[in-house]
C-alpha cells in the first residue's frame, strides 16, 4: 500500500487539494538546498517542491533496497496515485548509515546539478526512510511543460466524459492528445493550439482504464508532455502491481537489441499484427542515432546534426514509403519496451500494421549513482 493518501483529481498545484506533508527531515531540507544552488549556478528556474512528489520518493525509499531500480510500472502507479500527470521523473537513490546520511547531499551534489543541466526541471521530491541504523534515500527530478487548466478527476462514472484543457510551456506546438482505450485501441487527435492552450476531451466508452497522452513539437521533435490514466466506472488501483525494486542483469548492447526484437514482436501479435523483422541498414540507422542522443545529451526525434527519422533513412540510401521512431532511455530492454507500450503514442508506432521491418539501435549511457542506463531506438519502415 501507498504511504500516502491517493489524489481524486489529476492538477496543477498542490492547493487543489489538502495534503499532508511526510514527516520533516533534515537530509530532504539539504537536498532540496543542494537542489536549488544547482538551479542558480546554471542559471535556470528553481524546481518547486512538491509533496505529491516528496509522497512518490518516500514510497520508493521505503521500498527500494540494495541494487535494486524502481519498476516502471510501479513508479507510474505511484505518479498516478499522487495525481500527477507528467512522465517518471529522473531519480537518484541512495543509502547511508544514520551517521553518514546528512553528508549524502554533498555527495550527491554533481549528479544533482547534471540531472538540472540536462532537463528542464520543473518539480522536486525527496523521500527519506530511516530503517534500523539505515537511511534510504530517493530524489526524484520531474519535468513541467504543461499545466492542466482545471482538474481531471482519476475516476469517471460509466459513460461519463471531461474536457482536457492544457497550457504548453514556451517553444512547443502542434499539440495531440492520443488515448488507449481498455481494448487497447489507440486514438490520435489534433487540437489546434489556441493562445498556447490546447483543448480536447476524454468520452468513457467501456469500462476500464484509459491512458492519456499530450504531446507537442520542440526542438528535438514530438515530446510526451504528461501521460496518465483515467479509470471510466471502475476504481483505480489502491496498491502498487508488485514490489517496487527490480534488479538488472547486465548485458551487451547487442544482446540488448536481440531482446526488444522479441519483445516488440511479441507486443505486436499480442496485438494481431504481423511481426516485423531486423533491418541492417536501419539497424546502423538507430544505433548512429542513440549514439548521437548519449554524445550530446538528449533525447528525441529530431538532431540538430541528423535531421529527422526520414533525413537519416533517406541518407542511408534507403527509400521508405512510411517510416515512425520511437526513442527513449530505461535500465533494460523489457523496461524501455514496457515504457514504450505505456505510452499511448509510443504504442500507437509499435502496433502499427504498416511496418515489415525495423532498425534497433542500444547505446550505454554514464553511470548514475552506480547504475547504467540504455538509450535505445526503435526505427521502423515498410
Amino acid at each position: 500500500m501507498p504511504a500516502g493518501a491517493g489524489a481524486k483529481r489529476y492538477a496543477a498545484t498542490v492547493g487543489a487539494e489538502k495534503w499532508r506533508a511526510p514527516p520533516g527531515d533534515p537530509v530532504r531540507r539539504a537536498l532540496i538546498e543542494e537542489v536549488r544552488a544547482a538551479a542558480r549556478k546554471n542559471g535556470v528556474a528553481v524546481p518547486a517542491p512538491d509533496v505529491r512528489l516528496d509522497w512518490a520518493m518516500t514510497d520508493l525509499a521505503q521500498r527500494v533496497r540494495g541494487d535494486e531500480l524502481p519498476a516502471l510500472d510501479v513508479l507510474e502507479f505511484l505518479l498516478a496515485h499522487y495525481g500527477l500527470i507528467e512522465p517518471s521523473p529522473h531519480i537518484l537513490l541512495s543509502s547511508a548509515s544514520q551517521g553518514s546520511a546528512v553528508e549524502f547531499s554533498a555527495n550527491a551534489r554533481a549528479e544533482i546539478a547534471e540531472m538540472i543541466h540536462a532537463a528542464d526541471i520543473g518539480r522536486v521530491g525527496v523521500g527519506v526512510d530511516r530503517s534500523g541504523d539505515m537511511t534510504y534515500i530517493a530524489i526524484g527530478l520531474q519535468e513541467r511543460r504543461v499545466t492542466l487548466l482545471r482538474p481531471i478527476p482519476r475516476r469517471l462514472p460509466p459513460g461519463g466524459h471531461v474536457p482536457i484543457a492544457a497550457r504548453l510551456g514556451r517553444g512547443l506546438a502542434n499539440p495531440g492528445v492520443v488515448i488507449t482505450s481498455p481494448d487497447g485501441t489507440v486514438r490520435e487527435q489534433t487540437p489546434p493550439l489556441r493562445a498556447g492552450v490546447v483543448r480536447s476531451e476524454l468520452r468513457c466508452g467501456p469500462n476500464g482504464k484509459y491512458q492519456v497522452e499530450i504531446v507537442a513539437a520542440g526542438k528535438v521533435g514530438s515530446t510526451v508532455l504528461a501521460n496518465f490514466p483515467v479509470y471510466c466506472g471502475v476504481a483505480p488501483p489502491a496498491a502498487a502491481p508488485h514490489g517496487a525494486g527490480v534488479r538488472t542483469v547486465k548485458v551487451t548492447a547487442e544482446e540488448a537489441e536481440r531482446q526488444m526484437l522479441a519483445l516488440i514482436n511479441r507486443d505486436r501479435q499480442r496485438a494481431g499484427v504481423q511481426p516485423v523483422t531486423a533491418d541492417d541498414k536501419l539497424m546502423a540507422v538507430a544505433r548512429a542515432h542513440t549514439r548521437d542522443m548519449v554524445d550530446n545529451d538528449f533525447v528525441g526525434h529530431v538532431s540538430p546534426r541528423t535531421g529527422t527519422a526520414m533525413d537519416r533513412v533517406h541518407r542511408a540510401g534507403l527509400t521508405p514509403t512510411f517510416v515512425s521512431e520511437n526513442v527513449g532511455r530505461g535500465y533494460t530492454a523489457e523496461e524501455a519496451e514496457q515504457g514504450f507500450m505505456a505510452s499511448p503514442g509510443h504504442r500507437a508506432n509499435l502496433v502499427d500494421p504498416r511496418p515489415r521491418r525495423v532498425g534497433i539501435g542500444v547505446v550505454f549511457g554514464a553511470a548514475v549513482t552506480g547504475t547504467t542506463p540504455l538509450f535505445v531506438t526503435q526505427l521502423f519502415a515498410n
